[in-house]
């Protein structure tokens, strides 16, 4: 069985004849033994492989959701590319070059072409090699799904412009008439956002939704969260940092929470801080205690949260069922 491990310096693992690999490749189809051709790039489904030039691969599936697109993380590995033959992990396969778009190999009988993509974005390449290099693939492991997010990502970046467009507009015009008409928009904009959300939660595909339940599942019975949870019922304070690690905790559950929250309304800490308090489903009395404040406080956050980003008058229960909607 042959190895790929360290490669030597002088030795260039993705070149071949003035040929490089590295880049991002899609499976386009797979044939096999057979001669029965799968394609594999369909609207919702392909594999993608990301080579980088230090001699490390990274393998994913990815998955079309709506605007998003979630991935399971497969593995990460090293590889070799020499003449004919091409090499990874233990697998030692022989490799055709089409041109420079599309190659050839074979393992087992199955022939798989690859084709180049060109299109993924720098920082979407980043946030997947990070991803498969914290959840690495185990053979007993459960599989892991993420929601690589561009919809929802950019509501935040959005929201801040718009502020920014307004603050500008209210100093050159200082009319209460531009005022006004901005305050419409801005209305306008947060329903087509909150209409956004509800079409991606309705036309998710069931597939997805069950592997997001699976993780919510999991994070639930986790000993971070049971620990948590003993504390909050004891109205213990949770610390700076601790309101750090719950944040990055729900990202990797619930991936659009934060950025959805934040484009819809500019949050104050405290306000975040009860949102994420509702959506681990901490009652009102609780958070009321962990947070040092009255109880007739958090319910008048909720309120005043439904109406500024709800646009409607409603109870702090009305708030609740929005935030763990998301």
């Amino acid at each position: 069985m042959l190895m790929v491990g360290a490669l030597p310096a002088h030795v260039n693992a993705g070149t071949k004849d003035g040929f490089s690999i590295v880049g991002v490749w899609m499976l386009k189809s797979e044939t096999a033994p057979d001669g029965k051709v799968t394609p594999s790039i369909y609207t919702q489904y392909t594999r993608c492989k990301i080579y980088d030039a230090d001699s490390t691969y990274y393998t994913v599936q990815l998955h079309a959701v709506g605007d998003d697109m979630m991935i399971i993380a497969h593995e990460m590995g090293r590889y070799r590319l020499n003449d004919s033959i091409y090499m990874e992990r233990d697998r030692v396969m022989p490799f055709t070059l089409i041109d420079d778009t599309t190659f050839v190999t074979e393992f087992e009988g199955y022939q798989e072409t690859m084709v180049r993509s060109e299109t993924m974005t720098e920082e979407r390449k980043q946030e997947i090699r990070d991803l498969v290099r914290k959840y690495p693939d185990e053979a007993d492991a459960l599989v892991k799904h993420f929601v690589l997010s561009t919809t929802e990502r950019k509501l935040k970046a959005e929201n801040k412009v718009f502020l920014y467009i307004i603050i500008l507009l209210v100093m050159v015009a200082a009319g209460i008439g531009v005022y006004v008409y901005l305050l419409r928009k801005r209305k306008q904009e947060i329903e087509r956002k909150l209409t956004q959300i509800e079409e991606a939660n309705a036309l998710r595909p069931e597939v997805v939704a069950d592997a997001m339940r699976q993780v919510e599942a999991e994070f639930f019975q986790s000993e971070y969260y049971l620990t948590l949870r003993r504390r909050i019922e004891a109205g213990e304070n949770i610390m700076p940092q601790e309101w750090k690690e719950l944040d990055r905790q729900l990202k990797v559950v619930y991936p659009n929470f934060s950025n959805s929250l934040y484009g819809l309304h500019n949050l104050s800490p405290t306000e975040y801080q009860v949102c994420m308090l509702l959506k681990i489903r901490t009652k009102p009395i609780e958070i009321a205690a962990v947070l040092n404040k009255e109880k007739s406080t958090i319910s008048s956050i909720r309120t005043r949260l439904c109406k500024k980003v709800l646009g409607k008058e409603g109870s702090g229960k009305d708030w609740d069922e929005f935030v763990l909607s998301l």
